[in-house]
């Protein structure tokens, strides 16, 4: 889901001389002869470790299927208190650096840790810790030199919170107390979120840096700690947990209620409130949601930033006209797209929340992830030094992986279907390309992708299979590294002539180590039987290049990225096109013929909201709108 909506285009290989320039790639090649797709998920596959037998022991984090809570609903999170923060060393004097005289402030943080104030009333007591007596701090070591206004620290100083739930993510400014026990809203202000699939609930906390350059933004913001939460997805606790042990122990890992958690790569404790409630609307439609800008315009529709009314979330919402992909023959491409997203859950793939559709369009409800593509940046920075561009290959490495293990070839990989999030972690998205139900033993003849991308066995009208993607994966991390694909033109049939057989060539070993160079070199073999990977994706994280990535951490998103995109907020658009964000979001009027019951019939089951027993799609589909016929009893 390119938030261009890509152009594919029915070219055949080596066709007539067009002319590619290494802008934003808007076109794709594709010839697609392959039987309608369906989605297989794996028996097993292996995860990820730095040496080769750890990888084969380790849990399969990467393959991870999509659990779905008993009914869709929403997670409700408050934010009450955090004590016992503390600056990391290496900024410990970031503050009386910059303000050594605090000759504006009647104090600084520090000289403020002896005072008390009174707990407030309305505070709730906690289910895990009894009560909520904050505890006086005797030093505010590491806060020392934060200004103060009338003894008052400035809010700009104080720490805030990212809560981030499904690649949904919500910044949240504290309001009072100290820089080593902020306070929150608590209960006066609590945060909605949609619950589509169980995931995980991550706070990050953070304090501006005094030290950072003007327009930088957040994004050199000093990180305090984090703290992760399994969330009870469950209205009511099991009637009868003493007679089920691996359910009371389930119970017991799970947060609900109101208590204090450790603080993970930092000091000190968050107190924070979870509460799951069941929600059983039933389907959606696009009035459910408030048209905020377009972020993307393409030949089959248009996508646009929506808040939904109830949560007040932030989303992509994509529309397409089902008329243009009837007329050209996407259908199919559609609905695996929706599949695979349905069905895959990894860190490093763009989050399905909804699906719906009206008799027109179908409408895909995303996760707004809005650090801008890969491309944007990648363009705006020439190239990536060798750390980034081993973070970010590594992390699309487990996107593929995850794809792999579902049977799923990607098929289009490119950066500009890489988008970044707040943070700095990708999120691989346009599934447009996908070919489903292929096994590791299994071979496609489907002509597609994007020109400079192209493996040499799909321009020589050889069966493929996974490997094609280890194959871009090579021409996308030299392209990080070096500023350009490696066998780029802007003739495209000499470009061809070039990846079948033009020697691969690198500049030098301060641009391309070697390390780098020999992963370039296997992962870009002509020959897929010899590709680095066409045993299994172990072979390519046990390279030296990866020696330093702890894959299961890197899967748990526990490694802080060193670049973060400049985004104030979950409604910045800054990091999209000026051509659509100034257009006037709308949901067009379609004035397509009515399509006939026939031509609803591939669209039954596409709506996506919660499950539904007996449906084997993991979707969870619901009874389409009331449009459509019961057809053959389904729903």
């Amino acid at each position: 889901m390119s938030w261009k909506l890509t152009k594919k285009l029915k070219d055949t290989h080596l066709g007539p001389l067009s002319s590619f320039s290494r802008s934003a790639s808007t076109s794709r090649a594709g010839r697609d002869k392959d039987k309608d797709d369906k989605l297989v998920p794996p028996s097993s596959d292996s995860a990820a470790s730095t040496t080769a037998s750890s990888l084969l022991n380790s849990e399969p984090l990467s393959q991870a299927s999509v659990v779905k809570p008993a009914k869709a609903g929403v997670l409700v999170v408050t934010l009450y208190e955090a004590r016992g923060l503390l600056l990391p060393e290496q900024y410990q004097d970031a503050f009386t650096s910059q303000y050594p005289t605090n000759s504006h402030s009647t104090g600084d943080a520090q000289s403020m840790t002896n005072s008390s104030r009174p707990i407030p009333s309305s505070q709730p007591q906690s289910a895990l810790s009894g009560r909520l007596d904050r505890p006086q701090t005797s030093s505010g070591r590491g806060f020392k030199g934060i200004p103060t206004i009338h003894g008052r620290v400035s809010g700009k100083y104080m720490p805030y919170a990212l809560v981030d739930f499904d690649k949904t993510q919500v910044f949240i400014n504290s309001i009072d107390g100290r820089p080593e026990n902020p306070l929150w809203a608590g209960s006066n202000t609590q945060y909605k979120f949609d619950v589509s699939r169980v995931e995980d609930l991550t706070i990050h906390l953070f304090i501006r840096n005094p030290t950072s350059p003007p327009g930088s933004g957040r994004t050199q913001d000093i990180f305090l700690g984090v703290i992760r939460l399994n969330p009870r997805f469950e209205a009511k606790p099991l009637e009868d947990e003493a007679s089920c042990k691996k359910d009371s122990d389930k119970l017991a890992s799970e947060f609900s209620g109101i208590g204090w958690v450790d603080i993970q790569n930092g000091t000190g404790q968050l107190q924070i409130g979870v509460d799951y409630t069941e929600n059983d609307i039933g389907k959606l439609n696009i009035n459910d949601f408030e048209l905020l800008k377009v972020i993307g315009r393409g030949s089959f529709g248009k996508v646009m930033q929506v808040q939904k009314k109830d949560t007040r979330r932030i989303y992509a919402l994509k529309t397409i006209r089902k008329a243009k992909i009837i007329s050209r023959s996407e259908v199919t491409h559609t609905l695996a797209e929706r599949s695979v997203l349905a069905q895959i859950n990894n860190p490093f793939i763009v989050p399905l929340k909804f699906t719906f559709q009206s008799p027109e369009k179908l409408y895909f409800v995303l996760a707004f992830v809005n650090g801008g593509e890969l491309f944007y940046h990648l363009s705006k920075e020439g190239r990536f030094d060798i750390n980034r561009s081993r973070f970010y290959t590594a992390e699309l490495l487990c996107a593929l992986e995850c794809l792999h293990g579902f049977n799923v070839i990607y098929r289009d990989l490119k950066p500009e279907n890489i988008l970044l999030d707040y943070q700095g972690h990708i999120a691989l998205c346009d599934f447009g390309l996908c070919k489903l139900e292929m096994r590791d033993e299994d071979q496609t003849n489907t002509f597609c992708g994007t020109p400079e991308y192209l493996a040499p066995e799909l321009l020589r009208g050889e069966g493929y299979n996974k490997t094609v993607d280890w194959w871009t994966l090579g021409v996308l991390l030299y392209e990080m590294l070096t500023g350009l694909p490696p066998f780029y033109d802007e003739n495209t049939n000499e470009m061809y002539r070039k990846i079948l057989a033009e020697p691969l060539h690198f500049p030098g070993s301060d641009v391309v180590p070697p390390a780098a160079k020999d992963l370039l070199t296997k992962l870009l073999n002509r020959d897929p039987t010899q590709r680095l990977g066409a045993n299994s994706s172990v072979e390519i994280k046990s390279h030296p290049f990866f020696h330093a990535i702890d894959w299961r951490k890197l899967l748990q998103r526990k490694y802080e990225p060193a670049f973060k995109p400049n985004v104030a907020n979950a409604l910045d658009t800054t990091n999209f096109s000026p051509e659509f964000t100034s257009e006037a979001p709308q949901d067009s009027y379609v004035d397509d013929p009515v399509l006939s019951q026939s031509m609803q019939q591939p669209f039954v089951g596409f709506s996506y909201r919660r499950p539904v027993p007996g449906l084997n799609d993991a979707g969870g589909s619901i009874r389409d709108p009331s449009f459509i016929d019961d057809l053959d009893g389904r729903t």
